[in-house]
């Protein structure tokens, strides 16, 4: 089990290295070709669209991947959850649309077109998860994130043309994501077949649990986005987003290595938590190392200096995302093997982290800019992990 998840996580994080650089090369140019005003704005909506669509699923995301985990695709109406989740989906986008309008004061064309575009996500989210629970990791992966990756042609094109406008790379993001998501749903239609048992109510009722946990996870790893353009400035986020594109390949490991073990943790009969967790730790430890000598000179090579006042905020993202790789392990024990009760506990975990994150950013960003926020990310990954293990030991007799 152990070499064929180790297998798995090295196929999945090599195709979703090669988007994320992509997606990193998009931003690169991007912050390079426009004004800190102009690549903040850009940075907004971006965030955007990846915060809004998790929350609108409603959970069933997870619930997803992980009931067809376990059984077969080909015994059960899927369509019809599909549909269920979708109308769902859309009423909790416009919700989150009117809110991201009052706060940002955004114009109602870039609200319309955000709002197609994150209930184009939610279909994306249920096709992916739909694939990823059959152990289709790479055609998953690649629903999932592709659009990243032809975002970069459309950013090169820009820059090859001398168009490179903040308001023409913010509509070709969001049609990039629409695009591929009628693309996402057309294939899953078609290849993924269905019968005639309903989906039970216990998908339902997971993803329903599986909410709170999900979704404080997606606020918490996008709270320092959503806060900065809202008490400091979007140049300021700019300088953050900028800075924070080279600890993006802590991100790229612990996403991979999520995406992997929740099904495969939900198959399995026994987990070695010690033996994967000493293995996480030495590939962390030594990756980190090389990344703090080098995030003055990488930061520098990849902006010509115009974002080099962001070193330490990167250094300390870097930290971050090293301690994160331990709670996606041990949240992905929790999420793919453990049962309800433990899940109980995931989420008021979760949900009281949340609320942590945001009292130790806000007061960082009051009295260190975006050096705190990056301090509140780094406090919260630690106590995240932390009792995310003390979870796991609480139920340890599940995993067995």
């Amino acid at each position: 089990m152990f070499k064929k998840m180790m297998y798995s996580i090295g196929s999945v994080s090599l195709v979703f290295s090669m988007v994320m650089v992509l997606a990193s090369l998009s931003t690169i140019l991007l912050g390079r070709a426009l004004t800190p005003q102009e690549f903040g704005e850009f940075s907004l909506v971006r965030t955007l669209i990846l915060v809004i669509p998790p929350l609108a699923v409603w959970g069933q995301d997870v619930s997803i991947a992980r009931f067809f985990s376990r059984n077969q695709p080909g015994e059960y109406n899927w369509h019809s959850a599909f549909y269920r989740i979708m109308l769902i989906g859309a009423l909790l986008s416009a919700i989150g649309i009117g809110v991201a309008r009052m706060i940002y004061k955004l114009d109602w064309q870039k609200c319309l077109m955000l709002y197609v575009a994150c209930v184009a996500y939610v279909s994306t989210l249920f096709s992916s998860n739909l694939w990823r629970g059959k152990q289709s990791y790479i055609p998953a992966i690649l629903m999932l994130n592709g659009f990243r990756g032809a975002f970069f042609l459309f950013v090169l094109w820009m820059v090859l043309t001398h168009t490179t406008f903040a308001y023409l790379a913010i509509y070709g993001y969001l049609a990039t994501v629409i695009l591929f998501a009628i693309i996402n749903m057309i294939l899953t239609f078609k290849f993924v077949p269905y019968g005639g048992r309903p989906v039970p109510r216990e998908l339902y009722t997971s993803g329903i649990l599986l909410l709170g946990s999900q979704s404080s996870v997606t606020i918490m790893g996008s709270l320092d986005s959503l806060f900065i353009p809202r008490f400091l400035d979007l140049a300021s986020l700019a300088l953050y987003q900028a800075s924070s594109v080279p600890s993006q390949l802590f991100n790229i490991l612990g996403r991979a290595g999520k995406y992997v073990w929740i099904p495969e943790f939900g198959r399995t009969k026994q987990i070695q938590v010690r033996r994967i967790s000493v293995w996480v730790g030495v590939a962390a430890t030594g990756l980190l190392l090389v990344m703090m000598i080098f995030a003055r000179p990488i930061l520098h090579i990849f902006y010509a200096g115009k974002y080099d006042a962001g070193t330490r905020v990167l250094q300390i993202l870097l930290a971050a995302g090293a301690v994160r790789l331990f709670y996606n392990l041990s949240s992905s024990i929790i999420i793919g093997k453990l049962n309800q009760n433990a899940l109980g506990y995931h989420l008021v975990m979760n949900i009281l982290m949340m609320l942590i994150e945001m009292i130790v950013l806000y007061f960082g960003l009051q009295h260190m800019g975006v050096v705190g926020a990056a301090l509140a990310m780094l406090i919260v990954a630690l106590l995240r992990a932390i009792i995310s293990y003390g979870i796991i030991w609480k139920f340890r007799q599940q995993l067995r």
